[in-house]
């Protein structure tokens, strides 16, 4: 499977620019990471009067690919940017503007165990530590974010969309994930 580095957008602006940084970041020190996504829509569909909501990437035109998973998308990250967004005047030329964020990362053990090189011990710890270790040396001009908690259940991991349409082997051993809840930040000059 090809190492992807997936923007949302060719001319990012605010916290597309920063989680454009950070995917790329993801994407070049995690070798065990197939695709790096940017920030997933929440997308809804009605089928038998049951309203399903879904992590989808916008690809371009009316295309949109569904985060949730499955068989083929291998270890995956995206961002989900959640409400409200706060904005706050520095000076007279700034601004920065304050959000709720999540990175949602899905991986694959068998995949991590095998470019890592290590044993068969569902060592999901050994993830949650490299994920961190890159975030915290992901430092930007553009913004900043911090990671104030973590879900580790698939139930939590992909809060506020439907898994009734996941087949059930697709949330469990050897497949697993985090949900790293925190804050991101982006000061933007007024004057550019």
């Amino acid at each position: 499977m090809a190492t992807e580095y997936l923007p949302t957008h060719t001319a990012p602006y605010l916290f597309d620019k920063l989680i454009r940084e950070l995917q790329q970041t993801l994407i070049e020190r995690l070798p065990w990471l197939d695709a790096s996504y940017g920030r997933a829509e929440r997308l809804v569909k009605t089928i038998d009067g049951k309203r399903y909501y879904t992590p989808n990437i916008y690809l371009g035109g009316d295309e949109y690919e569904s985060l949730l998973p499955d068989d083929r998308k291998g270890c995956y990250s995206f961002f989900v940017m959640n409400e409200p967004q706060e904005v706050k005047s520095l000076v007279q030329t700034e601004v920065r503007i304050k959000a709720p964020f999540s990175l949602i990362i899905w991986f694959d053990m068998r995949r991590v165990e095998k470019v890592m090189n290590l044993p068969d011990e569902r060592n999901t710890e050994y993830v949650k530590e490299q994920v961190l270790a890159v975030l915290n040396t992901a430092f930007s001009k553009k913004g900043s974010m911090t990671v104030q908690r973590i879900y580790e259940r698939a139930e939590n991991v992909f809060d506020g969309f439907t898994l009734d349409e996941v087949q059930n082997q697709y949330l469990m051993s050897p497949f697993a994930g985090f949900r790293l809840q925190g804050e991101m930040i982006v000061t933007n000059d007024c004057n550019q």
